[in-house]
């Protein structure tokens, strides 16, 4: 498919797959999973333990918004299937700062498709298979009514991409993210997490575009209706601090999204998962839609 670089950058505000880790902002998309982790985020293994995670989400969308919040073009559909394991380790050995040291990666599949009618013969593409991995590490605490961790990740371009496609299942540009977790238990039955995220990313090189840095706080909010069952409400709030750059020179484009949904699910300390809906409450330069999650865990 060939586009014009000034149509590809349009059209690439459809944020692809906010629900991976395979993309950075370029034109609305993202390398952050936004909204993925909306319960227990503080909470990390002991030492010694690993931990099996398996993201999946599934999101609809229904149009791309403009700075002002309004269409960019009529009639525009997609559904991404996005799908990710993380692993997590946490050592059995030295502190850093009085927590434990866990090491992580994770890797993304992708799959879906866009349809935009006003591009004519250009109007619909897709994209299937593995995304670029994740790497990194985190450094936890523990007390009795709040679980806290910060953490550094690295994603590498590993995943297949073409400059002239409109999604695709790989980035092509690094990026880099740091982000601080808690969970906080203000009364019995309550719980409150949250995960803080400041994104980085490279320039692609292929397009000599480079995102700006995107600032993501998700969010839930749950109800323990017994000691394993819960409920409750998750999102996210995102904001990009700066503008993109394109050949060196600012073009705007900060993308701005707000979601939230109802959520529930059943947790042990072996395994558990968490089924939710989101839906677009704000969009600015991305997508607007509803996502569909099903996440799940197991210690090993």
């Amino acid at each position: 498919m060939k586009i014009t670089d000034a149509l590809r950058v349009a059209v690439c505000s459809i944020g692809v797959l906010l629900a991976s880790r395979a993309y950075a902002l370029e034109g609305g998309t993202s390398s952050y999973p936004s909204g993925t982790l909306t319960v227990m985020n503080g909470a990390v293994g002991a030492p010694g333990e690993t931990h099996f995670y398996t993201y999946n989400k599934l999101i609809s969308i229904d149009s791309l918004r403009n700075n002002d919040g309004d269409k960019s073009f009529p009639k525009v559909k997609g559904k991404i299937h996005a799908h990710a394991i993380r692993v997590v380790h946490t050592l059995d050995g030295p502190k850093l700062l009085g927590g434990d040291v866990s090491l992580q990666a994770g890797l993304p599949y992708v799959s879906g498709h866009i349809n935009i009618p006003a591009l004519g013969p250009y109007e619909r593409d897709s994209v299937s298979g593995i995304s670029d991995p994740m790497f990194g590490f985190l450094v936890s605490w523990v007390s009795a009514t709040y679980l806290h961790n910060i953490d550094i990740e690295w994603i590498e371009p590993w995943g297949k991409y073409d400059k002239n496609s409109l999604i695709n299942s790989g980035n092509n540009a690094r990026a880099l993210y740091m982000g601080y977790s808690f969970t906080w238990f203000p009364m019995e039955r309550v719980e409150l997490s949250s995960k803080i995220s400041l994104n980085y990313s490279f320039e692609n090189k292929d397009t000599d575009y480079q995102s700006g840095v995107q600032l993501v706080a998700d969010y839930g909010l749950n109800y323990r209706v017994t000691q394993n069952w819960f409920a409750g409400v998750g999102g996210y709030i995102s904001t990009q601090l700066n503008d993109d750059q394109s050949h060196g020179d600012d073009v705007g484009n900060r993308s701005r999204s707000t979601k939230i949904g109802p959520q529930f699910g059943y947790g042990t300390r072996d395994w558990g998962f968490v089924a939710g809906y989101q839906n677009d409450v704000y969009a600015r330069n991305t997508s607007k839609g509803d996502t569909i999650l099903l996440n799940a865990f197991m210690k090993y």
